[in-house]
């Protein structure tokens, strides 16, 4: 049986509000900001130069998992096309095994410490027709920088505060939602205090004076006190180190040990609590402002065309119109995540998850076949080698087995130059 506690996306509907520490990060189908050592990377408002070397998808391998024991993990090299032993740091993909669930993983950010990153998940559609692992082939733009390392993250990513691209400008466009912010996230207090402040946030841009990515800008309120709204442009445009912030003082710092908050690298953005700080920092999403997204969750463009951050003020300061966590387990606490655990689709008995769908009248998992697969571009640990990944096969020892005895993946290799 797989994990059900991951959360939609902005264009989903959330199945529970409570957040786990097994949170599945968000993906970006690969679009996102930045460095490659940064999750969410892109080249968002110039493009890159494509790469000069011709490397292309030149082999191919086939990668099967048959030992599916709970708390075990299998681990695959792109570049000898053999499965490690996941205890050498030259491996590229791990699959671990839950209990619960299966969650894949890159050899990079908080899973490894290898050059790893992930594009994708993406359509299987769109991606066949890469011929390589570091240009788009339509626009030969450079994708080396859409790289995502895995990450930890929450509420952020759970229910981001942006969309990208949508005038194919590789662009960011705040929806300007609020955040509540705990300090906190074991108590079920909402009500803003010396000793628990209680704050709410909104991201209102990403770029600077000059349109340089990298510069958020937020705007808070500590909710006791909701007339007092400050704002503050932070520098974070480095792809390696992180900015945290003290929604106290209003200071910022590249020291983990300091006091803070929230943190900022890129368009990532964490808080300090679970698998990202030593605080108890837990998070919510308050407030969605009206005409972003339609009844169905679907975005609604023309309304992030234009900046809305004076409209949308009142929904920062009008504290009374805030959803609200009902209980202490509905703070959102960060987690391990990666962009090849995307959040599910779909309602009971029938689940999507992006590799591979579950059926909950025969508790079984079926690979989706190829009109309807997803599959992403991973990088090596080593950083110069790419693989693209398809989920081909999951068997089963009988119709009514709950226990699959092999996943079996497709991979399209690019060596190293």
């Amino acid at each position: 049986m797989t994990q059900w506690t991951s959360q939609s996306n902005t264009k989903r509907k959330t199945l529970t509000l409570f957040m786990t520490s097994s949170l599945l990060a968000l993906g970006l189908a690969g679009c996102g900001d930045g460095g490659s050592s940064d999750g969410n990377n892109g080249n968002d408002n110039n493009g890159g130069t494509p790469p000069s070397n011709s490397v292309t998808f030149s082999e191919s391998a086939t990668w099967t998992v048959t030992d599916f024991t709970p708390g075990t993990v299998s681990c695959y090299d792109i570049d000898t096309q053999t499965a490690v032993d996941c205890s050498n740091d030259t491996w590229d993909i791990k699959l671990e095994n839950q209990g619960r669930g299966t969650q894949l993983w890159s050899n990079s950010g908080d899973s490894g410490t290898g050059k790893g990153g992930v594009f994708g998940l993406i359509d299987w559609s769109d991606l066949s027709r890469y011929t390589n692992a570091t240009q788009d082939p339509d626009t030969n733009r450079d994708i080396t920088m859409h790289y995502n390392e895995d990450h930890s993250g929450g509420i952020f990513d759970a229910e981001p505060w942006f969309e990208y691209n949508l005038q194919e400008n590789h662009q960011l466009y705040p929806n300007n939602r609020v955040y509540l912010i705990t300090t906190d996230n074991s108590s079920d207090v909402t009500d803003s205090s010396v000793q628990q402040p209680v704050y709410a946030v909104q991201i209102i841009n990403y770029y600077n004076d000059a349109g340089i990515s990298g510069y958020p800008t937020i705007r808070w309120i500590d909710t006791a006190l909701p007339n007092n709204v400050q704002t503050k442009t932070l520098n974070a445009s480095d792809n390696d180190d992180w900015v945290y912030f003290n929604l106290k003082t209003g200071q910022s710092s590249t020291d983990k040990n300091a006091v803070w908050q929230v943190g900022f690298k890129r368009n990532h953005v964490i808080l300090n609590g679970g698998d990202s700080g030593q605080g108890k920092v837990g998070g919510y999403l308050a407030a969605t402002p009206a005409g972003y997204y339609d009844s169905k969750g679907e975005l609604i463009a023309s309304q992030f065309l234009t900046d809305g951050s004076a409209n949308t003020l009142t929904d920062l300061t009008q504290t009374a119109a805030y959803t609200k966590p009902m209980s202490a387990r509905n703070w959102v606490i960060d987690s391990k995540g990666s962009d090849l655990n995307p959040a599910y689709t779909g309602s009971f008995p029938n689940i999507d998850y992006g590799w591979y769908t579950y059926n909950g009248m025969n508790h079984q998992l079926s690979a989706k076949p190829i009109e309807t697969a997803k599959g992403a571009l991973i990088r090596s640990a080593e950083g110069n080698s790419y693989a693209r990944v398809r989920l081909d096969k999951i068997t089963y020892p009988s119709p009514t087995a709950t226990a699959a005895s092999s996943w079996e993946f497709k991979l399209d290799i690019q060596p190293a130059p």
